[in-house]
């Protein structure tokens, strides 16, 4: 089959065109509507989605897209990009089709002056990452159910790799259409399916003024936190692990170095949490 591939736009039809594309892919994921699609694929102020699409003639046969992102690596601002969106029609699965959109998007992510790729990826995906696309394994994300807040350790609270959350990127990161958030002294949180249950995205702490934002959560005591961040001191929290049989699939931070570097992480030199990705 004589494939066409093209950048990702996100003009109206485009928008349309996507949000179809997803929907189709995951039935039983409802948010992938045409408003929830263009806030995250147009309005982002960091920078519009980039990637690519695969076309058979006049059908979208195959999407993958990247969000802009900073983050601070070693001490210094850089912009890279959260690997994110994938769809495959069910008539052009198992022709590689993922991996050509992947490279192609790599491509111009370098052309485009980002320095690296950040995603999350699930227990089948992520073999295909690390052998075929070059990524290397950041750590595994802990998933936790507990009550009250978490403690933190004495230590100094600094990472090698962080996404950062500007007043611009966190006001249109908590506008999502689809999801509405409850912050409250710089706690992000959301009701999740699971009754009694609250998932926590992130505590900004004092440490950064993030408005209120009164959404009720109705009586959830409990809280998931799902992330990285070896600065939490676990034993003096009251949460306890998650068993993996009990987790849809376990989660795994994986990282893209773009530049010439080949910078490589260890999991204790991330904090990463469940606000940085798309989780919630």
């Amino acid at each position: 089959m004589n494939y066409t591939f093209k950048p990702i736009q996100t003009d109206d039809n485009s928008i349309e065109e996507i949000s179809n594309v997803l929907q189709g892919t995951f039935p039983n994921t409802k948010k992938f509507t045409k408003e929830f699609v263009r806030w995250q694929y147009a309005d982002n102020p960091i920078g519009p989605m980039i990637g690519y699409n695969a076309y058979l003639g006049d059908q979208l046969a195959a999407h993958y897209a990247l969000m802009p992102l900073k983050a601070c690596i070693d001490g210094k601002e850089e912009k890279g990009l959260l690997s994110l969106n994938t769809a495959t029609h069910p008539n052009h699965r198992g022709k590689g089709l993922f991996t050509t959109l992947a490279q192609k998007s790599y491509d111009l992510a370098i052309d485009e002056g980002y320095s690296f790729v950040v995603g999350v990826a699930n227990a089948q995906s992520t073999p295909g990452f690390l052998k075929k696309l070059d990524f290397q394994l950041a750590g595994s994300l802990e998933a936790k159910l507990g009550l009250g807040k978490v403690a933190y350790k004495d230590a100094n609270d600094t990472f090698i790799f962080e996404r950062i959350w500007d007043e611009a990127s966190l006001h249109w990161r908590l506008s999502n259409p689809e999801l509405p958030y409850h912050v409250k002294k710089g706690r992000v949180s959301v009701r999740t399916d699971n009754l009694f249950i609250q998932a926590v995205l992130r505590d900004f702490g004092e440490k950064q003024f993030v408005p209120n934002k009164n959404h009720p959560l109705g009586f959830r005591p409990i809280r998931l936190w799902i992330g990285i961040n070896h600065n939490i001191d676990w034993k003096k929290s009251f949460y306890f692990d998650i068993p993996s049989r009990f987790r849809p699939s376990p989660l795994n931070l994986i990282f893209k170095d773009l530049s010439s570097k080949n910078r490589k992480f260890k999991s204790s030199e991330v904090r990463f949490s469940a606000l940085d990705f798309d989780a919630y």
